[in-house]
């Protein structure tokens, strides 16, 4: 299981809202580039926090609220979307902005792992000034890490850090380890070496490409194709997506990141994630045989990160607060 280690011993696991930096009543919202990302990145978090409200909910809410970024039409991912919210008992939202693909600067299938670029500026800036007005006063904002290179993911990820400069520090800014993609050897190594955090779970640049390449072949919908189609798709998209995803941002606006990691135990909730992931029909049977195969390897990478510990095992998610977004100076 690809979980970085050297990151994980530097964690601190959170069995509460702990992080004095953290108003007690801060608004959480989680930034989703697509209809399934936060549900199958972090749900396990959002959960928890339900499953610890008082009995009288009216007493004390828990305010948290899904958005998700991009979403062409309003057909059945809208509807799978608004479903999981319900599971979760999460606010939602949707920016209903075109997916990559109908965007006019996505010239192709390869572009969808294109590096981050003065291209992409215009419709990070619109996913800025959505968001902007209805931010409440006080949040913690969740986005994408951008394991993965999808550049979706990198554009969700890089409006939230300009959300967070522009509103101040009344807005903490932290990241999700993105999966699936997070389950591909090397890949949140190579994104965070991009961010600054180096780790020697690293590889060759050919390793690594062959890596990710293996990893995208395990996948059912790559498995239902010819089998000279599916290795030479999976050869090129490995190639465009690790070289994204080892992007070091050379056209990324504002402060140098400063990365610290939390780990969120979330055994408590994990009963949540099949329902859920079940919700999003259309999606899961891209990535397991079934909504409980596709648990079972999240659970693997979140038994991981807890490492070693009782009967059953402990599972975790982790977070990255940005503690750089407003700063040299910002704490």
């Amino acid at each position: 299981m690809p979980v970085l280690h050297q990151a994980q011993d530097s964690s601190r696991t959170a069995d509460d809202e702990s992080d004095a930096r953290i108003p007690p009543r801060a608004h959480h919202v989680y930034l989703s580039p697509h209809a399934d990302d936060v549900a199958f990145s972090c749900l396990g978090q959002i959960a928890r926090r339900q499953l610890a409200r008082p009995q009288s909910s009216q007493s004390d809410p828990v305010e948290q609220t899904l958005v998700t970024v991009f979403l062409s039409g309003i057909g059945q991912r809208r509807q799978e979307d608004e479903k999981a919210a319900q599971i979760l008992g999460c606010q939602y939202r949707c920016l209903e902005l075109p997916d990559a693909p109908d965007r006019p600067e996505i010239r192709g299938d390869l572009d969808l792992f294109m590096r981050f670029g003065p291209q992409h500026l215009g419709i990070t800036n619109e996913v800025v000034s959505r968001l902007l007005p209805w931010l409440p006063a006080t949040a913690i904002l969740y986005a994408p890490l951008g394991v993965g290179g999808h550049i979706d993911h990198r554009i969700t990820h890089e409006a939230a850090r300009a959300l967070a400069y522009q509103r101040g520090p009344s807005l903490r800014l932290a990241y999700y380890e993105d999966l699936p993609y997070a389950l591909a050897p090397y890949a949140l190594a190579r994104r965070l070496a991009a961010l600054g955090i180096t780790s020697e779970e690293r590889a060759s640049p050919a390793r690594e490409r062959a890596a990710y390449r293996d990893w995208l072949l395990s996948f059912p919908h790559m498995q239902r194709r010819l089998p000279g189609l599916r290795l030479f798709m999976s050869h090129v998209a490995a190639h465009v997506a690790v070289q994204a995803d080892g992007d070091p941002g050379r056209h990324r606006p504002g402060f140098p990141p400063r990365l610290r990691p939390q780990l969120v135990n979330v055994t408590q909730s994990v009963a949540q994630r099949t329902e859920v992931i079940a919700a999003y029909a259309s999606q899961w049977p891209l990535f397991a045989a079934s909504p409980e195969a596709l648990t079972a390897r999240f659970a693997a990478y979140g038994h991981a990160l807890a490492g070693p510990s009782a009967e059953p095992p402990d599972c975790c998610e982790r977070i990255w607060f940005d503690d750089g977004v407003h700063g040299p100076q910002s704490t």
